[in-house]
């Protein structure tokens, strides 16, 4: 196969998954496929090209998985001469797999049970130790938890639709790498000029050079809540006691529990939070976590939303998905839909920080109330029969950003490939608060379509890349195209790469109208249809004329048909199906 027009990462994975997978298959069978791909620009001085990215068949939301990674296993694999991993079956007792000179498949029985950090530590103790980069799963990933994490350097994370419950099901504990060759590119000259142009623009754009380093992805806590779109009780509101939004702020994280700034392989921007909470440490919480694990459950205590952050690492779960189920079941305890002893003895209401980290290990582990937790908020709220509380869209629950706020952001998040997610679906708020002369009107319905798509398309040719989605703050698609076409020794312009995301759009399009999805699934929750949030001096919805309107338009930027369905004449174009 020519990877080309894939370009690799997310690309190069969506054609290996698709060639490979039953759109209508079980996706915790072990027919369902795991896919991680790196790229070109894998281990080279390329800016932030350390990222891998894997794709499966979601056991969330049964459509396609697409989840990403920062840290060095995606480098390291690189190194061990590994493209891009394919996985498939089920080992019939517990394994783990070595990729060095061979691949190997070892016994993990002794492994099983074990939280990240120490699977981790004794798998790098037997394979080469700091030479070696682990990905492996926690006892959430066992317990086919449904939004379970893929976990490397122990806090970095493969997050979002179950990557985890893919490899728990197949019984793989762990893939160890082990690697030292260099990551050769074909124009040296050329490649280092134009790394070194990129570079210099990212160190002149206060975002890349400072703010992230300083205050990491929680920084924007404040801004969030300025633009009135940071959500609350389960995105009942977007109100916020300004003195409680300091208490979980990036500023307060940085004075308070910071130890130190850090960053993933080949990253000059540096917005890791390496934190401190008396004798416990770790990684985070980022802007996600911090917001969807406190505010959306009305909670506003740092060191309970961090002890949870920690224990979610260790244990292997999206925060994401887990603060958006644990803020249904604290909605449907309001509405009498789970009652305390429904719950074990456990008070699931909002606004009680004693949940952390406790409720953490009860849905890891599936024990009690954690194991109907560990469905999702969709299947929760289906099985309490009250189906408009879950916050989701196709079963993944939606990012920190209320979808009222800006038409080109909800679309995002009706049109991701994966259900509700801001980098899937295109992270168009940027353009809002950080888009200089790339501004656009954050309210327009007339704009939201080609918004959302070049958004989306800018994230796929960043995924596929295998660079950092926070690079787009500083430099675009032009600057990779020269960065990419000096790595693999021809010249590639940003309209070949815009072709390629366009490409790689449709093909994860297709594979979800095959596994059944359609028109009806691009929606959003009734809430933010029915429900005005004010903003300024107006009330906010988006109601269901703006649904239609901005899908229609959508659908025909794409070249779908009104029903969204890759039209034929858009699969030749693009060389789908050759």
């Amino acid at each position: 196969m020519d990877p080309r027009p894939w370009l690799g990462g997310r690309g190069l994975a969506v054609k290996l998954f698709t060639d490979r997978a039953d759109p209508r298959g079980d996706p915790l069978g072990p027919d369902n496929v795991m896919v991680i791909a790196t790229s070109a620009l894998t281990g080279t001085a390329a800016p932030t090209a350390g990222r891998g990215h894997a794709v499966f068949k979601s056991p969330l939301t049964g459509s396609i998985g697409s989840a990403n990674s920062g840290g060095r296993w995606a480098k390291v694999l690189k190194s061990a001469g590994c493209d891009a991993l394919v996985i498939r079956g089920r080992a019939g007792s517990p394994v783990y797999i070595s990729i060095s000179e061979r691949v190997t498949i070892h016994e993990a029985a002794d492994l099983w049970g074990k939280a990240v950090p120490e699977a981790t530590d004794l798998l790098a103790g037997r394979h080469g130790g700091r030479e070696s980069s682990v990905l492996a799963i926690g006892p959430a990933g066992e317990r086919k938890v449904r939004f379970a994490s893929l976990m490397n350097e122990k806090n970095r994370a493969y997050g979002r639709g179950g990557p985890g419950a893919v490899l728990g099901a197949k019984q793989v504990k762990a893939i160890v790498v082990q690697g030292s060759a260099k990551t050769e590119v074909a124009d040296p000259a050329r490649f280092k000029d134009a790394v070194e142009q990129t570079r210099h623009v990212m160190k002149a754009q206060p975002i890349t050079k400072r703010v992230l380093r300083d205050l990491g992805t929680a920084g924007l806590v404040h801004l969030i809540n300025e633009m009135r779109m940071l959500p609350r009780r389960n995105f009942q509101n977007c109100i916020h006691d300004p003195e409680l939004i300091e208490k979980i702020s990036g500023e307060t994280i940085s004075r308070t529990i910071l130890e130190r700034a850090g960053g993933c392989w080949g990253c000059p921007i540096l917005c890791q939070r390496h934190t401190r909470i008396g004798d416990r440490s770790g990684e985070g919480p980022e802007f996600e976590t911090v917001v969807l694990m406190g505010p959306l459950l009305d909670l506003y205590d740092l060191e309970a939303i961090t002890l949870g952050n920690y224990r979610a690492n260790e244990l292997g779960l999206d925060t994401m998905s887990l603060g958006g189920t644990l803020a249904c079941a604290a909605e449907l305890t309001e509405l009498g839909a789970i009652s305390r002893a429904d719950a074990g003895g456990v008070e699931l209401g909002f606004g009680n920080s004693v949940l952390y980290p406790e409720i953490v290990d009860r849905v890891a582990r599936r024990e009690g109330i954690g194991d109907l937790l560990a469905e999702g908020s969709r299947r929760l709220a289906e099985r309490c029969e009250r189906p408009e509380a879950a916050m989701q869209s196709k079963g993944l629950e939606l990012p920190a950003y209320d979808p009222r706020g800006m038409p080109a952001q909800a679309l995002g998040y009706m049109t991701s490939p994966t259900g509700a997610c801001h980098l899937r679906g295109g992270y168009s708020i940027a353009l809002a608060f950080f888009g200089g002369i790339k501004e656009v009107p954050r309210f327009s319905i007339r704009q939201a379509a080609m918004t959302c798509k070049n958004q989306q398309d800018l994230g796929i040719i960043q995924d596929s890349l295998g660079i950092c989605r926070f690079t787009g703050y500083a430099v675009g698609a032009e600057h990779w195209a020269r960065i990419y076409g000096a790595a693999i020794g021809e010249e590639v312009s940003r309209a070949e790469l815009e072709a390629a995301a366009e490409r790689i759009s449709t093909l994860e399009r297709l594979f979800n109208v095959r596994a059944g999805f359609s028109r009806k699934d691009d929606d959003l929750p009734a809430r933010f249809k029915t429900e005005a949030i004010m903003i300024g001096p107006r009330e906010r919805i988006i109601s269901e004329q703006d649904r239609e309107r901005m899908l229609d338009d959508y659908y025909q930027v794409r070249g779908w048909d009104r029903e969204g369905i890759p039209r034929p004449e858009t699969l030749s174009q693009l060389q789908i199906g050759k």
